[in-house]
């Protein structure tokens, strides 16, 4: 009977010690790695044929440096050198006693390193994946310059580093790896969904981030759990982990093992021994060492294989009887059984603990029925189904097992340079839509010097205040050639000869995909848009609207979107002034919009309208700024949260204003209750009296205007949101087919307030459920209201009949209302409501609110059904006559999405707003006059 599940988990890294000049202090890690780590463990491996017996993590900069023929060369050169010091060593101690015996071993195993290396034609990446075909080793990646994933600022940029981990160790290995290890085990929430969109299924984590995960698993950390996103994450079995890196209770620690710390480069007469250290005259390890551990004492006695080797087998064996007795102490664990990993950085073997590949090799070698060596990716496919699914939070398996090793005030100043890269990438990239090929290198190569100033080795390295002067030189070193590369980038000085130079020097990484960084919104645009070109005619519009994408919270952004695209499509110039958003740039160019996104002065303010306040001052300081290059013709405003910039500019620049209010203050909330809402509408007020003309979106709108600020009615027009069916075309053209529901199933998205009337659906389910109807209301959205919601869901036991699903992406938006029956939107107060347009071009059946902009959309009975706003009893009844009428529900479904695509397009809306532009200026000549 087995005593549980076992795995050996290595982590292969170096940071990128690849140079141009020969002979640099710190390539001698990798050759030193090479010598005592990677092809020793092939040795171990081969020698032990456990199958599923290790998994081993390789690096981008590890898997680059070992197939690189310039480093391969460099290597052998540094094997022969060192084969030479020992023939000279056999000569020197040919009369001593102590060590002479030692010669024949470090020749032996020489001889056979270099025979090992030529045999797999330099590279040793080629015999471990051969290792991988046979079973015995499962291999896997991690980040593109082991940057510390938490640190990293921008998902683009995040994304980028695993995107290009995974694709680096495709062209190495010729496979996608399933496994990816964190650098330093750096887990935070949010890494798992980057991962898992990525391809990648399972990590591996500290054990205190299994034991403090909410809800706390049932298996302890006995078993791997799930990520919220479905990541599957290990965690580290810390006692057996400890047997071997603990300094005070490892193996390593053992007297008869070699001692790292005596190597003959420092031992040695400088006259004899300056052909093998560093010709800048300094002494470094030759790998030569003739001493073992002895104790905690200066005095070392010499190194005895002999003794070495019983102990290898002594250590072997106490290691497999301690994963007996844990498993032992599991036995009765099963759905998933226990499962013990050992996680490790590899160079601990070898090159720390001389001896830890052959430990390795006799663990392998005397497995027996007892121990079960099982890869976590043979363990997944075995139990997947049996895994707990925790919420994880932030952790690493570093000091005190947080992030202090790599923040700290030592190194702290990195990321403010860090973070400034990955917006720059952003900028370069959203301003670059059709690159030349020279603009595309030079981005790439912006990409890689930002990662390679990434790497977390550097911040690792100040701290621990070793070669501190190499890890700070190659920080700025990066940090500086993408500086000059932007420069280049952006002045258009950019050449074959230069760029080419920039490249050579680290040729890391050769495929970068630059369009990570490039934004969905971007995205679509560019690649939508990139061969229609724009004529340019007509106004020139200067547009203030304090959100615009990626920025959505409610639904003025996307007019905003929507309608300033349709305007330069019909040959408008226009400019966006919007709210700066991180990881976004400040200026970019999209469809032919150009956009600005701008900082208020005031960032930090300590209330929503303080810091609207600053955010208009900061606008109308670069409104004016950029009229001295663009003639305005026009202003449009949305809404009072531009109100004061949209006035400032109309004075300072003497164009005429038109305004769009698309909400109220008093309608949102009945009436004006304090004085908060007072000073709102107050600056509703004043930017409908400075307005030339005011928009909104209905009749209901118009009136409350009128009502509420005494606004003439020949001041206002109507005109209606709309939709855009190019957007929402998966809607109708689903790419994937859903299983019919097992309910009757009616889909709502919003924001979770209370006049967008949710509370009548939760009151409508109840009454459903005493009827015994199968129907199901499904909600999408966030907002203040959710967790009230929720829990009168719980309390009234209706979880069957009212799912929420939080705030949910435009696709997952798209493919609920593919899955739906219907589509409601119970609003209590609704100036127009955009989503139930998307409800009608999705070609369901859509019931609204008999109240605002809704009931302008809705005909009863004819494109659509209306139910009284707050009413329960009038929801069930509208929900019961789709339930009970198919053949009316296709009907009402068809004619709404007729009407959808004749009355509410952007095109249409655009002329139509164009029409108001006009009459501003009409106005502003009449006035002049």
């Amino acid at each position: 009977m087995s005593n549980g599940y076992f795995s050996f988990v290595l982590h292969a890294h170096l940071p990128y010690v690849r140079h141009e000049e020969e002979n640099r202090l710190e390539e001698r890690w990798l050759f030193e790695a090479m010598t005592e780590t990677y092809i020793p463990l092939l040795w171990a491996i081969d020698e032990g044929k456990v199958k599923d017996g290790i998994t081993i993590s390789f690096t981008p900069p590890l898997m680059e440096m070992l197939a690189d023929p310039l480093m391969q060369e460099r290597y052998l050169h540094y094997l022969l050198k060192t084969e030479e010091l020992l023939r000279k060593e056999a000569t020197y101690l040919e009369e001593d006693q102590t060590f002479n015996s030692l010669i024949p071993f470090y020749q032996k195993r020489y001889r056979k390193i270099r025979e090992t290396f030529l045999n797999w034609d330099k590279n040793v990446l080629k015999a471990y994946k051969q290792l991988n075909e046979q079973g015995y080793v499962t291999l896997m990646t991690s980040a593109a310059t082991h940057a510390f994933l938490p640190y990293v600022k921008t998902k683009a940029a995040l994304r980028s580093q695993i995107r290009e981990g995974i694709q680096a160790f495709e062209s190495h290995f010729g496979f996608k790896p399933r496994g990816f290890w964190l650098p330093e085990c750096a887990y935070a929430p949010g890494l798992d969904r980057i991962l898992m969109e990525e391809g990648i299924r399972y990590t591996f984590v500290d054990e205190h981030t299994i034991l403090s995960a909410d809800p706390k698993p049932n298996k302890d950390s006995g078993a791997p759990i799930y990520s919220p996103h479905g990541l599957i994450l290990f965690p580290r079995h810390t006692e057996l982990s400890s047997k071997v890196w603990s300094s005070t209770l490892g193996y390593p620690g053992d007297p008869d093992y070699r001692e790292f710390y005596r190597d003959i480069g420092y031992e040695r007469d400088w006259d004899y021994i300056e052909s093998y250290v560093h010709e800048d005259g300094i002494r470094v390890d030759t790998g030569l060492k003739y001493y073992r551990v002895t104790g905690l004492t200066e005095e070392k006695e010499a190194y005895n294989r002999e003794w070495a080797e019983q102990k290898i087998n002594a250590h072997a064996s106490h290691y497999l009887k301690s994963i007996e007795e844990y498993g032992g102490q599991h036995a009765t664990q099963a759905f998933p059984p226990y499962y013990m990993v050992a996680p490790f950085d590899a160079e601990l073997f070898g090159h720390w603990w001389f001896e830890g590949p052959e430990w390795i090799g006799k663990v392998l070698e005397k497995a027996n029925q007892k121990v079960s060596f099982v890869s976590p990716e043979t363990y997944i496919d075995r139990h997947f189904q049996d895994f707990d699914t925790c919420h994880i939070s932030y952790a690493t398996w570093g000091r005190d097992g947080y992030g202090d090793v790599w923040l700290n005030p030592k190194n702290d100043y990195m990321y403010r340079h860090l973070h400034r890269l990955e917006q720059d990438i952003a900028a370069a990239v959203a301003l670059h839509s059709s690159p030349t090929p020279l603009e595309t290198r030079a981005i790439k190569q912006m990409i890689r010097e930002w990662m390679l100033a990434a790497s977390s080795d550097w911040a690792f390295i100040v701290d621990g205040d070793s070669a501190v002067n190499y890890a700070k030189e190659r920080f700025h070193t990066h940090v500086n050639r993408f500086d000059r590369l932007k420069d280049r980038l952006f002045t258009k000085q950019l050449d074959t000869l230069w760029l080419g130079a920039q490249e050579q020097a680290y040729p890391f990484l050769k495929e970068i995909d630059e369009t990570v960084f490039l934004s969905k919104h971007d995205s679509f645009v560019q690649n939508r848009h990139k061969n229609t070109p724009i004529v340019r005619k007509g106004r020139t519009i200067l547009m203030l609207s304090w959100e615009f994408p990626p920025m959505m919270v409610g639904g003025l952004s996307r007019h905003v979107y929507d309608l300033s695209r349709a305007l330069v499509q019909d040959g408008h110039t226009v400019h966006v002034l919007t709210s700066a958003v991180d990881g976004y740039p400040a200026y970019e160019t999209n469809q032919g919009v150009h956009v600005h996104r701008i900082s208020g002065l005031q960032p930090e303010a300590n209330t929503f309208f303080d810091w609207v306040g600053s955010l208009n001052v900061a606008m109308a300081f670069y409104g004016e700024k950029l009229s001295r290059t663009e003639q305005f013709d026009v202003i449009h405003a949305h809404d009072w949260l531009v109100g004061v910039a949209a006035k400032a500019l109309k004075t300072s620049l003497k164009v005429p204003l038109l305004a769009t209010i698309h909400a109220t203050e008093h309608g949102r909330n009945n009436g004006i209750h304090s004085e908060l809402q007072y000073e709102i509408n107050q600056k509703e007020w004043e930017l409908t009296y400075e307005a030339d003309r005011v928009v909104v979106c209905s009749d209901y709108m118009k009136n409350e205007l009128q009502t509420i600020f005494s606004l003439p009615e020949e001041k206002l027009s109507v005109i209606p949101n709309g939709v855009d069916l190019e957007l929402i075309r998966s809607i109708k053209e689903p790419s994937v087919q859903f299983e019919p529901n097992e309910r009757f199933t009616v889909f709502t998205v919003g924001r979770m307030v209370k006049e967008k009337g949710f509370q009548t659906v939760i009151d409508a389910a109840e009454l459903l459920r005493e009827r015994g109807t199968r129907v199901q209301f499904v909600l999408a959205g966030k907002g203040p209201m959710l967790r009230e919601y929720q829990e009168q869901v719980r309390h009234r036991n209706l979880e069957e009949y009212v799912i929420f699903l939080g705030f949910i992406s435009d696709e997952e938006r798209n493919k609920w209302f593919t899955k739906a029956d219907a589509a409601i939107f119970p609003s209590l107060y609704e100036p127009f409501g955009i989503v139930a347009l998307e409800g009608m071009a999705a070609g369901k059946p859509t019931i609204v609110s008999d109240v605002g902009g809704l009931s302008s959309i809705i005909q009863h009975g004819v494109n659509g059904l209306k139910m009284i706003p707050g009413d329960r009893e009038s929801l069930v009844a509208q929900v019961m006559f789709l339930y009970n009428h198919p053949i009316s529900r296709e009907g009402l479904a068809t004619q709404g999405l007729r009407d959808v695509e004749t009355k509410f397009d952007w095109g249409a809306i655009a002329k139509q707003t164009e029409r108001e532009f006009e009459m501003c200026l009409a106005g502003q000549l009449v006035a002049a006059n």
